[in-house]
Protein backbone atom coordinates (compact mmCIF):
# COMPACT_ATOMS: atom_id res chain seq x y z
CA UNK A 1 0.00 0.00 0.00
CA UNK A 2 0.82 3.22 -1.14
CA UNK A 3 2.37 6.06 1.53
CA UNK A 4 -0.04 8.98 1.70
CA UNK A 5 3.17 10.36 3.26
CA UNK A 6 5.72 10.26 0.85
CA UNK A 7 8.08 12.01 2.40
CA UNK A 8 8.12 9.09 4.94
CA UNK A 9 8.33 6.20 2.78
CA UNK A 10 12.36 5.51 3.41
CA UNK A 11 11.52 4.62 6.69
CA UNK A 12 9.07 1.61 6.50
CA UNK A 13 6.78 0.72 8.13
CA UNK A 14 7.33 2.36 11.63
CA UNK A 15 6.84 4.99 10.96
CA UNK A 16 6.80 7.17 14.45
CA UNK A 17 10.19 5.95 15.14
CA UNK A 18 11.76 7.57 12.13
CA UNK A 19 14.03 10.08 12.47
CA UNK A 20 13.24 13.72 11.23
CA UNK A 21 15.46 14.15 7.96
CA UNK A 22 16.02 17.77 7.34
CA UNK A 23 14.72 18.83 3.65
CA UNK A 24 17.17 20.33 1.41
CA UNK A 25 17.65 23.65 0.31
CA UNK A 26 14.86 23.48 -2.31
CA UNK A 27 11.98 21.47 -0.76
CA UNK A 28 12.70 24.50 2.43
CA UNK A 29 12.36 27.13 0.04
CA UNK A 30 9.14 25.49 -1.47
CA UNK A 31 7.86 25.58 2.13
CA UNK A 32 8.87 28.50 2.87
CA UNK A 33 7.19 30.27 -0.23
CA UNK A 34 4.09 27.80 0.61
CA UNK A 35 3.72 29.23 4.32
CA UNK A 36 4.13 32.77 3.36
CA UNK A 37 1.82 32.44 0.15
CA UNK A 38 -0.96 30.46 1.51
CA UNK A 39 -0.91 29.99 5.32
CA UNK A 40 0.65 33.22 6.98
CA UNK A 41 -2.42 35.13 5.19
CA UNK A 42 -2.84 38.74 6.59
CA UNK A 43 -6.27 39.72 8.53
CA UNK A 44 -6.72 41.64 4.93
CA UNK A 45 -6.74 39.26 3.00
CA UNK A 46 -8.83 37.07 5.02
CA UNK A 47 -11.52 39.61 5.16
CA UNK A 48 -11.53 40.05 1.56
CA UNK A 49 -11.71 36.66 1.29
CA UNK A 50 -14.94 36.62 3.34
CA UNK A 51 -16.61 38.80 1.26
CA UNK A 52 -16.22 37.68 -1.78
CA UNK A 53 -17.67 34.45 -0.35
CA UNK A 54 -20.33 36.38 1.35
CA UNK A 55 -21.70 37.93 -1.70
CA UNK A 56 -21.65 34.61 -3.80
CA UNK A 57 -24.49 33.47 -1.36
CA UNK A 58 -26.58 36.87 -1.62
CA UNK A 59 -26.27 36.53 -5.13
CA UNK A 60 -28.13 32.62 -4.54
CA UNK A 61 -30.67 34.61 -2.96
CA UNK A 62 -31.13 36.78 -6.30
CA UNK A 63 -31.84 33.81 -7.85
CA UNK A 64 -27.79 33.94 -9.70
CA UNK A 65 -25.31 31.52 -9.48
CA UNK A 66 -22.37 32.06 -6.42
CA UNK A 67 -20.15 32.57 -8.95
CA UNK A 68 -21.31 35.98 -10.19
CA UNK A 69 -21.33 37.27 -6.97
CA UNK A 70 -17.90 36.28 -6.03
CA UNK A 71 -16.90 37.79 -9.38
CA UNK A 72 -18.82 40.82 -8.30
CA UNK A 73 -17.04 40.92 -5.26
CA UNK A 74 -13.89 40.55 -6.37
CA UNK A 75 -14.50 43.06 -9.22
CA UNK A 76 -15.27 45.76 -6.09
CA UNK A 77 -12.40 44.85 -4.47
CA UNK A 78 -10.03 45.80 -7.78
CA UNK A 79 -9.01 49.33 -8.55
CA UNK A 80 -8.21 48.47 -12.12
CA UNK A 81 -9.94 46.54 -14.78
CA UNK A 82 -9.20 42.54 -14.62
CA UNK A 83 -8.58 40.02 -17.35
CA UNK A 84 -10.91 36.91 -17.28
CA UNK A 85 -7.44 34.87 -16.72
CA UNK A 86 -6.66 36.64 -13.49
CA UNK A 87 -10.06 36.42 -12.65
CA UNK A 88 -10.17 32.38 -12.78
CA UNK A 89 -6.88 32.07 -11.44
CA UNK A 90 -7.68 34.12 -8.13
CA UNK A 91 -11.03 32.83 -7.88
CA UNK A 92 -10.16 29.39 -8.57
CA UNK A 93 -13.28 28.76 -10.83
CA UNK A 94 -13.94 27.28 -14.13
CA UNK A 95 -13.30 30.33 -17.07
CA UNK A 96 -16.72 28.66 -18.50
CA UNK A 97 -18.01 30.14 -15.16
CA UNK A 98 -16.38 33.21 -14.70
CA UNK A 99 -17.60 34.01 -18.62
CA UNK A 100 -20.99 33.59 -17.89
CA UNK A 101 -20.63 35.44 -14.37
CA UNK A 102 -19.28 38.73 -16.00
CA UNK A 103 -22.07 38.24 -19.36
CA UNK A 104 -24.32 38.56 -16.42
CA UNK A 105 -22.82 41.50 -14.31
CA UNK A 106 -22.46 43.50 -17.66
CA UNK A 107 -26.07 42.79 -18.61
CA UNK A 108 -27.02 44.02 -14.93
CA UNK A 109 -25.20 47.22 -15.40
CA UNK A 110 -23.25 45.77 -12.35
CA UNK A 111 -20.17 45.76 -14.64
CA UNK A 112 -18.27 47.00 -17.83
CA UNK A 113 -16.26 45.00 -20.41
CA UNK A 114 -13.94 47.23 -22.12
CA UNK A 115 -11.09 45.92 -24.95
CA UNK A 116 -7.29 46.04 -24.13
CA UNK A 117 -5.43 47.59 -26.62
CA UNK A 118 -3.88 45.63 -29.59
CA UNK A 119 -5.47 42.45 -27.91
CA UNK A 120 -8.46 40.29 -28.24
CA UNK A 121 -8.49 40.28 -24.38
CA UNK A 122 -11.47 41.74 -22.90
CA UNK A 123 -10.91 43.38 -19.08
CA UNK A 124 -13.92 43.80 -16.38
CA UNK A 125 -14.53 46.26 -13.97
CA UNK A 126 -17.30 46.73 -11.06
CA UNK A 127 -19.61 49.61 -11.80
CA UNK A 128 -20.83 51.27 -8.70
CA UNK A 129 -24.16 53.03 -10.12
CA UNK A 130 -26.27 52.16 -7.57
CA UNK A 131 -29.71 52.91 -9.86
CA UNK A 132 -28.42 50.56 -12.55
CA UNK A 133 -28.37 48.07 -9.99
CA UNK A 134 -31.86 48.79 -8.62
CA UNK A 135 -33.47 49.02 -11.88
CA UNK A 136 -32.09 45.70 -12.84
CA UNK A 137 -34.03 44.72 -9.36
CA UNK A 138 -36.87 47.00 -10.73
CA UNK A 139 -37.53 44.73 -13.62
CA UNK A 140 -37.45 41.41 -11.92
CA UNK A 141 -40.06 43.23 -9.55
CA UNK A 142 -42.57 44.35 -12.27
CA UNK A 143 -42.45 40.80 -13.61
CA UNK A 144 -43.40 39.74 -10.01
CA UNK A 145 -46.29 42.44 -9.37
CA UNK A 146 -47.42 41.12 -13.01
CA UNK A 147 -47.48 37.57 -11.19
CA UNK A 148 -49.31 38.89 -8.41
CA UNK A 149 -52.09 40.51 -10.30
CA UNK A 150 -52.41 37.54 -12.76
CA UNK A 151 -52.62 35.03 -9.65
CA UNK A 152 -55.43 37.91 -7.98
CA UNK A 153 -57.86 37.51 -10.89
CA UNK A 154 -57.78 33.48 -10.81
CA UNK A 155 -57.37 33.17 -6.72
CA UNK A 156 -60.59 32.61 -4.19
CA UNK A 157 -62.12 35.95 -2.30
CA UNK A 158 -59.22 35.75 0.38
CA UNK A 159 -56.19 34.96 -1.43
CA UNK A 160 -57.32 37.55 -3.88
CA UNK A 161 -57.17 40.57 -1.14
CA UNK A 162 -54.03 39.67 -0.13
CA UNK A 163 -52.46 39.28 -3.50
CA UNK A 164 -53.98 42.83 -4.52
CA UNK A 165 -52.50 44.48 -1.23
CA UNK A 166 -49.41 42.69 -1.89
CA UNK A 167 -49.43 43.47 -5.47
CA UNK A 168 -50.41 47.72 -4.96
CA UNK A 169 -47.34 47.37 -2.02
CA UNK A 170 -44.92 46.19 -4.85
CA UNK A 171 -46.48 48.71 -7.09
CA UNK A 172 -45.89 51.46 -4.77
CA UNK A 173 -42.43 50.21 -4.29
CA UNK A 174 -41.22 50.77 -8.07
CA UNK A 175 -42.94 54.19 -8.22
CA UNK A 176 -41.03 55.41 -5.55
CA UNK A 177 -37.47 54.20 -6.00
CA UNK A 178 -36.38 56.58 -8.90
CA UNK A 179 -37.29 59.61 -6.59
CA UNK A 180 -35.73 58.27 -3.96
CA UNK A 181 -32.49 57.24 -5.69
CA UNK A 182 -32.71 60.40 -7.21
CA UNK A 183 -33.13 62.54 -3.59
CA UNK A 184 -30.24 60.27 -2.41
CA UNK A 185 -28.08 61.31 -4.93
CA UNK A 186 -28.65 65.14 -4.37
CA UNK A 187 -28.25 64.83 -0.80
CA UNK A 188 -25.15 63.59 -1.44
CA UNK A 189 -23.58 66.01 -4.04
CA UNK A 190 -24.36 68.76 -1.31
Amino acid sequence: MACRFPQLEAYGSDKSLAPAKPPDDRRRSAIVRHILENLNVSNEKNGQAAFIEDMGQHMVGWGLPRNTGRVYAYLLLHNEPVSLDRMVADLEIAKSGASVATRQLVQFGMARASGERRSRRVLYEALYNVAAIFEARNAQAAKLLKMYREGAAVASPAARRRLEETSDVVEQLLQEMPSLLRRIQEGRRR
